[in-house]
Formats: C-alpha cells, structure tokens, sequence
C-alpha cells in the first residue's frame, strides 16, 4: 500500500462576496460529505503512452470543460481587477475627504 504526503494549505480569508439568489440554493454542510478512500486503486502499472492526446483534446466534453475554465480564470481576473480599481477609488475619496498625503 502506497500513502500519499499531506499536503498543508495555508490559511486565508476571503473578502465577502453576494451573488443574487444565493440563499435559494440548497444548504450543504460540507463537514459531513464524506469521500470514499481510493486504497485499492494502483496507478503504477497504467501505459498513458497509448493515448492519443490529440483526440482526447477533440472531444467535445473536453473542449468544454476547457472553455468553462478559461471563463472561470477570466471572470477571477476581472473580478480581482474591479476589486483594486474600487480600492482605489476608496482610497481616493478618503484622501480627498481628509486632505492627506497618504
């Protein structure tokens, strides 16, 4: 039997964030989603040099999947943009507000 490294994630918070609708979601408790173990999987012993990568990459369901995650990343980066442009529109407005230099 194999075992895995733990992998430690830092801690970090995040900035508060509202979407429209949310609250009519259905309610997750994620500590009691419990995931299957995967110890009788053995990956030592699979050939990926029989793959076709390029017709993996044709599927549709792959193109997809890697179009919904281009839009994710884009929507990440113009969110985070909008973000320090309000930062510093804020920072403007109390500057000009209190007459600071800072």
């Amino acid at each position: 039997m194999t075992s895995f490294p733990r992998i430690s994630v830092p801690h970090f918070t995040l900035p508060k964030v509202t979407l429209p609708g949310l609250d009519k979601l259905p309610k997750v408790d994620l500590p009691k989603i419990s995931l299957p173990q995967l110890h009788s999987i053995d990956l030592t012993n699979v050939d990926l040099s029989r793959i076709n990568a390029a017709a993996v990459l044709q599927n549709p369901v792959v193109k997809q999947a890697t179009e919904v995650g281009y839009t994710a990343v884009g929507f990440a980066v113009l969110g985070f943009q909008k973000a320090q442009v309000r930062r510093r529109e804020v920072l403007e407005s109390l500057k000009s507000r209190f007459n600071t230099a800072q």
